[in-house]
């Protein structure tokens, strides 16, 4: 199988730190928090006249600023202009100041028609009022937004280091079973023997690889190359069921996602009943979600560690689930008289 895994989604190559203006919940937030500090302002700065009167004044100036300054960011962003963190840092200070003037300049203008608030006598301390509150807000701003990328940034990695730790692990009595079956099959059929290498080489690569993210139809010649090394192993006992849509979905998720369940529901499985059984794999997709269904034959007497060992992989992919998707993602665990089921539902959306 070509190794043509696909770059990480984890996001780490973002550059600028400024969030995504054009999103319509970044906008209202951005909305609410000028707000907030225009009625702060307001009343630190009334001293005579009717209150509210004062409130609405001061929230339009500094509303006209903060939403116009957004969108422009907003524009600069869509634009690509955005480059490092001194450009972003700059371009972002001298729309600000520019929006200030200007919305200044119009108030004074305003007030001098309308005979109400600043007039053009007041232009040099307004002016110098406006700017360096606008100095002063930008800076804290910049800096609120620089930290929350650092700590974001820090988190995506960490994320994606502890995610290819537990995507590396193989489990030792699969490479034994493996190297095991591939021995014998060397002198009696050597190209069997061949491919079943090629198989093994192909789901070591995925798993060491430092990539976190391949296509679903990667992740499936993956499960299928694991089926047929274990196929070698079990000869007639082992069989699998597949029920797959009519046009697979194009659609990535995390490396080695669906080959541990399947390697879970023959360990666990098949593996222990001497008579061999079935393994059962569907595929669905519901609105926004596809759902993944693994299902094996559950033995009479299954053992502590049998039980222990898959509880283990569970856990290791509900994790690396959990790091790709966040709260998306869901996995359901079900057991009946006879059968052991794993539902694994995830978003089409791209992992975050």
């Amino acid at each position: 199988m070509p190794d043509n895994t696909e770059k990480s989604i984890t996001g780490t190559e973002i550059t600028s730190y400024l969030p995504d203006f054009c999103d319509a919940d970044v906008f209202l937030r951005l909305l609410l928090v000028i707000e907030l500090i225009a009625i702060v302002f307001a009343l630190v700065s009334f001293g005579e006249g009717i209150l509210f009167v004062h409130i609405a004044l001061i929230s339009v100036a500094m509303l006209w600023v903060g939403l116009t300054t957004a969108a422009l960011l907003c524009l600069v962003t869509r634009r690509g202009w955005l480059g490092d963190h001194v450009r972003t840092t700059i371009i972002a200070v001298v729309i600000t100041l520019l929006m200030t003037l200007l919305v200044s300049f119009l108030s004074l203008g305003l007030g001098s028609m309308l005979n109400f608030g600043p007039t053009a006598r007041d232009v040099g301390f307004t002016l110098t009022r406006n700017l360096s509150i606008a100095v002063i807000l930008i800076g804290m701003a910049l800096r609120y937004f620089y930290l929350h990328y650092e700590s974001d940034l820090r988190l995506k990695v960490q994320a994606q280091a502890r995610l290819q730790a537990l995507q590396a692990r193989i489990r030792p009595h699969f490479l034994f079973n493996s190297m095991n079956t591939i021995a014998s099959l060397t002198h009696d059929q050597p190209d069997l023997a061949e491919q079943a290498i090629e198989n093994l080489s192909d789901l070591f690569r995925a798993s060491l690889s430092a990539e976190s993210s391949i296509s679903l139809k990667q992740e499936l010649e993956l499960t299928r190359s694991y089926i047929d090394l274990e196929a070698l192993r079990l000869g007639d006992r082992l069989e699998v069921r597949w029920r797959l849509p009519p046009q697979e979905p194009g659609v990535n998720l995390p490396a080695l996602t669906l080959q541990p369940l399947v390697e879970n529901a023959i360990y666990h499985g098949v593996e222990p009943i001497p008579s061999g059984g079935t393994i059962e794999l569907s595929i669905d997709e519901f609105d926004d979600n596809i759902v993944f269904t693994i299902s094996n034959p559950l033995p009479a007497h299954q053992q502590q560690n049998h039980r222990q060992g898959n509880r283990m992989a569970l856990d290791n992919i509900r994790e690396r689930l959990a790091l790709a998707y966040g709260g998306a993602a869901s996995m359901e665990l079900s057991e009946s008289d006879s059968r052991y089921t794993v539902k694994l539902t995830i978003p089409t959306t791209e992992a975050v």
